[in-house]
């Protein structure tokens, strides 16, 4: 890829865009948690969203939400381990104004969908748990598994 004049031909070029590409891919797979740890992930979350909009004054949902907190934070912490034994060190938190946003932005619907389903469940609405839950684990479901880097990047296509 070096010449003597320094000049750096097409072929060249895209070969070194294809690399940075498979390079790109290969990060955010060794980044991504395995599908039976995300399963667990989102259910739980799911779970919790499902029980505490199904929570009335004192009753066993209150129980189910501690139960799916409690394996939502060990499913986190294995993966947080888990990473730590491979030799990854994820991020937590946001290094750039683009992740901070996307962060934020995923932050805003989950804190929204948690409360409007709170929310649409006391006002008599008993089917906004089920559907609250569901749209709160497939929605983390999907975040782990297509962006675990936390950051979201645009599809570039290269020739």
């Amino acid at each position: 890829m070096q010449n003597d004049n320094n000049n750096i031909t097409p072929s060249e070029a895209q070969s070194a865009l294809d690399s940075l590409v498979d390079i790109d891919r290969d990060t955010t797979a060794s980044l991504r948690m395995p599908l039976w740890l995300n399963l667990i992930t989102s259910s739980a979350y799911g779970m919790m969203i499902f029980s505490w909009s199904s929570t009335r004054h004192e009753n066993l949902w209150m129980l189910g939400f501690i139960i799916s907190a409690i394996v939502f934070s060990s499913a986190v912490f294995l993966y947080l381990y888990r990473s730590r034994l491979l030799g990854m060190n994820p991020k937590i938190l946001p290094k750039s104004k683009a992740e901070f946003f996307f962060q934020a932005v995923t932050g805003v619907f989950f804190m929204a969908t948690f409360v409007l389903t709170r929310y649409l469940s006391e006002s008599g609405m008993y089917v906004a748990p089920f559907v609250g839950g569901f749209i709160a684990g497939i929605g983390l479901a999907l975040l782990l598994h297509y962006y675990p880097s936390g950051e979201f990047k645009k599809a570039s296509k290269c020739r």
